[in-house]
């Protein structure tokens, strides 16, 4: 069994090994990135850069393989194009090669990085299901947005940024028989496309009987 260079390459606050044999030259890693814009929701033609270099871009499946040169203790800077509707993390990724003695006689695998991509805009889908609540107009923060079928049912869809509050009413102005009156519901759009089952009941009042017009009375006079 022969003695090897082993390294270790910190990403981020993340961690990764490798080892090959010995070599007067730089070791050469091999890289795989994967670009995503939620956990396993893949995205292509992102470039990427490493120290402001080019080395690529993703493949249609989000993926970009390369190798980089290592020189122990330096760190190198990962830097990345995001798709239109996109934002990248704040928070700056890099690279660093440590080095340690360690043997083996096969090389670990391809060191993995994945970079988000995150969605400026969610989707919100809403279903109201209104028990009683035929022909209603539903209000989306105000905006009359749709309207309810003879069964009570409505759907309709929007995209805003994560954290985005919805207020959905359904107007009863036209059906003043319906009890409650013009119900609301509060929904908060999370950081993932969202759907929304709105349940409302309502009970119909009877109206009151009215008294009718009075009976004449006959009065005989003897």
């Amino acid at each position: 069994m022969s003695l090897t260079d082993c390294w270790i390459f910190i990403v981020g606050v993340g961690l990764s090994a490798s080892c090959q044999e010995s070599s007067a030259s730089a070791p050469a890693i091999e890289v795989v990135f994967a670009v995503e814009s939620d956990p396993g929701v893949r995205l292509g033609k992102v470039h990427i850069a490493i120290d402001g270099k080019s080395v690529g871009e993703t493949d249609s499946n989000g993926l970009l393989r390369t190798e980089v040169v290592g020189e122990y203790g330096k760190r190198r800077r990962i830097e990345h194009d995001c798709p239109q509707g996109h934002a990248k993390p704040s928070a700056e990724k890099f690279l660093r090669l440590r080095s340690f003695d360690g043997a083996g006689e096969s090389q670990l695998e391809a060191l993995k990085v994945t970079l988000r991509c995150q969605p400026k805009k969610r989707l919100a889908v809403f279903i109201i299901r209104a028990k009683n609540g035929a022909n209603l107009a539903v209000r989306l923060n105000r905006q009359v947005v749709a309207q309810t079928n003879r069964y009570g049912i409505a759907q309709l869809s929007t995209s805003a940024p994560p954290g985005t509050d919805f207020i959905i009413e359904l107007d009863t102005a036209s059906r003043p028989q319906l009890t409650p009156q013009h119900p609301t519901h509060l929904r908060t759009l999370p950081d993932a496309d969202e759907i929304f089952v709105i349940n409302q009941s309502f009970e119909l009042r009877k109206a009151p009987r009215g008294r009718g017009r009075p009976q004449s009375r006959i009065t005989k006079i003897e």
